[in-house]
């Protein structure tokens, strides 16, 4: 692909026109140090005119409450089975005390996830147990900003007591979580998907569980799982949904995306130019501890 090519999409970068996502294939395909550089250049020149030089931060802490999980995805070395060496399951006075931990260490933000324990119930239900983890956290430190439970978890909480996705997230808001994790999206991508995660929820229940969220005034993060089998078309397609998401959510006024995560693997410079709206691009992050 020649430069000049490259040199035409980016320039429709900067006339703020939105990307195909052919062309965002084409940016990711580039080898050549000189259309590597003007990448880089047009992505921090969109950086700045939206941003500025302003970095921030969160100091957070991650609470994996259990690794019990009933799914089995293939790159996931987390999950246990319940009798299996390893298997954990937090109890409350556990997660408060992680928690009174992180707050000692000035963290102002608690992120908590874990497996679909299908035990994990509270007079029969999920929805009142992880109802119960959140209180836990807010009763004790309510300044805490609690970012919990993807959409996947949502599903797993919804399928499990038969409630739809807005009655579940509507529970946490009321009790306390402030945003979801964009977790469990991997790729967006379903043939991607079959191979590496076939129990997890497809690509459109993802989407409608965080179109959900934000439609009941919840913002989500979003990540993408990349360098494993999954091609350049197909990680164009993952982003080419987050931003049509965005799109409809910013013209709704619900604030949407407010974070884009993906792994290392993925030029992050090339990421800035095929994701629009979305309030910031965030390296792979450093956790406090699990």
């Amino acid at each position: 692909m020649q430069t000049q090519s490259v040199e035409v999409i980016l320039n429709r970068a900067l006339a703020n026109h939105d990307l195909s996502e052919a062309e965002g294939v084409i940016l990711l395909q580039q080898k050549e140090a000189g259309a590597i550089a003007a990448i880089r250049q047009t992505a921090n020149h969109l950086r700045q005119h939206q941003s500025g030089e302003t970095v921030t931060y969160v100091i957070n802490r991650n609470i994996n409450f259990t690794n019990i999980c009933e799914q089995h995805c293939s790159f996931c070395a987390f999950r246990r089975d319940e009798d299996a060496d390893g298997a954990y399951w937090l109890d409350e006075a556990k997660i408060l005390e992680k928690t009174t931990d992180a707050v000692a260490r000035n963290a102002t933000e608690i992120c908590m996830q874990g497996g679909l324990h299908p035990g994990a119930k509270l007079n029969g239900g999920s929805l009142p147990y992880y109802l119960r983890l959140v209180r836990t956290i807010k009763e004790t430190f309510p300044h805490l900003h609690l970012h919990a439970f993807s959409p996947q978890e949502v599903e797993f909480i919804a399928r499990q007591d038969g409630l739809s996705f807005s009655e579940v997230i509507d529970a946490f808001q009321e009790a306390g979580v402030g945003s979801m994790p964009g977790t469990a999206a991997e790729v967006l991508d379903d043939a991607v998907r079959r191979v590496i995660c076939p129990e997890k929820i497809n690509t459109k229940v993802w989407l409608e569980v965080v179109r959900t969220a934000h439609r009941l005034g919840m913002p989500t993060t979003s990540t993408l799982l990349s360098g494993h089998i999954e091609t350049p078309e197909q990680q164009m397609r993952h982003l080419g949904l987050l931003r049509s998401l965005q799109q409809q959510s910013l013209e709704q006024g619900d604030r949407g995306l407010v974070n884009s995560l993906c792994c290392p693997s993925l030029d992050k410079k090339r990421l800035n130019l095929c994701v629009a709206g979305s309030d910031a691009i965030s390296p792979f992050w450093q956790m406090l501890c699990c």
